[in-house]
């Protein structure tokens, strides 16, 4: 089937697609929760309906589904490092201060990777998959801006939901993840077919532009170039000299508004909080200060330094480290993380040389992706928890995987038997007359 076909159509069962909604919804709610919580409470309703029941039906149609003897592919090499990240990580959290909620935490990530075993088969299914989150990541971003159309004192903060009793369900994003947000579904958009391409482009930039995510700006620009780079490998010279004339043309348009641009880029920020990445490297080099061979628990390592009294960077809420690899450190450890942030890393690495000697359109996504999740991981604890940027990461890694092993319904083809000679009765009996 031609690429462009293949892309317009979602071939997958009823049930599968709303199993991917559930899932992505969920990765949204319930991202910022007390500390309080999981400490001998009960557990307040919203977290139930927002986070518990929808993985558990997830977690079903995986075992359940048609697909569910893709699970053992968990298990693969490739893999065994996040396995181990979340063995480790919760074991070294069932002593913490939040030993349920460090075992909920690696129950999602495992539910995550059961999810893109049995959705992300091979390199079709991954595709399919890719293209239908991204579609949900735009019909979310405008979720978002009627939201802070409609309350415009929330601005694209945490808003009130439909449901009294679910706090900002719909939904809780911040301004990085906004921008972060454009940059996967404005990606998706350039390199990809899509009805109403141009309209859908223009509205997502600017949701981008709105979010004043300076990390999301370079990585845009990188796509950027790396789409040049596609239309002129593919020969699409006029791809190219239209994207060159409206990049000159919007650089031209900022000449007069250097002024309004610097404070975007700063917002507003001192010296001083633009060196220190708004106080990031403060947490940064505290955490440092207490990372040890054994961790502190999945996804409530870094809660733990709010009990410390004596050190004023972690008050009592509910902060985190601001960076997906310190954070693996502090929950998992040296023992537990290290492996896991290496993965993460190699296929980084991998995927941008493999663009290189591959390239086709979604090699090109998966490879502004990389770079994004290098951006991402070193201002956000994304990618050492659950959300959307760990399914996104996951997506990824089964790309790799797929786009570079054979594989069928049932896994790795098996290696051709050898073909053991016979000789015919004719050359049996030359040899006896022989002998």
């Amino acid at each position: 089937m031609p690429e462009a076909k293949h892309f317009l159509t979602d071939n997958t069962a009823i049930l599968h697609k709303i199993t991917r909604i559930v899932l992505f919804l969920t990765s949204f709610s319930w991202t910022f929760n007390k500390i309080q919580d999981y400490m001998g409470e009960s557990t307040p309703i919203e977290k139930i309906t927002t986070r518990m029941i929808p993985m558990i039906f997830v977690a079903g149609y995986c075992v359940m589904g048609p697909y569910k003897h893709m699970i053992k592919r968990m298990f693969r090499p490739g893999l065994i490092p996040i396995l181990w990240y979340v063995m480790f990580g919760v074991a070294c959290g069932l002593t913490s201060a939040q030993p349920a909620l460090c075992l909920w935490k690696g129950a999602e990530i495992l539910i995550t990777m059961m999810w893109i075993c049995v959705s992300c088969r091979d390199k079709e299914s991954t595709k399919t998959e890719l293209l239908a989150l991204t579609k949900y990541v735009e019909i979310l971003l405008w979720v978002t801006v009627f939201l802070a159309i409609i309350n415009p004192s929330m601005g694209t903060m945490a808003s009130a939901s439909i449901i009294p009793w679910i706090r900002g369900y719909l939904p809780i994003l911040n301004p990085n993840a906004i921008g972060f947000l454009s940059v996967a579904a404005l990606t998706r958009l350039m390199f990809l077919p899509a009805r109403f391409k141009v309209v859908r482009m223009v509205l997502v930039l600017g949701t981008l532009l709105c979010a004043q995510s300076r990390t999301s700006y370079a990585v845009t620009l990188l796509a950027l170039l790396i789409f040049i780079f596609d239309s002129l490998k593919k020969k699409n010279l006029f791809t190219v000299v239209v994207s060159s004339f409206f990049a000159l043309m919007a650089l031209t348009l900022t000449m007069g508004w250097m002024d309004l641009l610097l404070q975007i880029v700063t917002r507003g920020e001192s010296t001083e909080e633009i060196r220190t990445l708004s106080g990031r490297t403060d947490y940064w080099a505290f955490a440092f200060e207490h990372i040890s061979w054994m961790g502190n628990g999945l996804a409530v390592g870094s809660r733990s330094f709010i009990f410390l009294e004596d050190h004023s960077v972690f008050a009592k809420s509910s902060i985190n480290t601001h960076n997906s690899f310190v954070e693996a450190l502090v929950g998992a450890g040296y023992i537990g993380a290290v492996p896991f942030i290496a993965l993460i890393v190699m296929n980084i690495i991998r995927q941008l040389v493999g663009t290189v000697r591959r390239f086709e359109s979604a090699d090109a996504i998966f490879c502004v992706y990389a770079v994004m999740f290098a951006a991402r991981g070193m201002t956000s604890i994304v990618l050492a928890i659950f959300s959307f940027d760990f399914i996104l990461l996951m997506m990824f890694w089964a790309w790799i995987w797929t786009s570079s092993q054979t594989f069928d319904s049932a896994g790795p083809k098996p290696r051709p038997k050898p073909v053991v000679y016979e000789k015919t009765l004719h050359e049996q009996s030359l040899d006896q007359t022989t002998g």
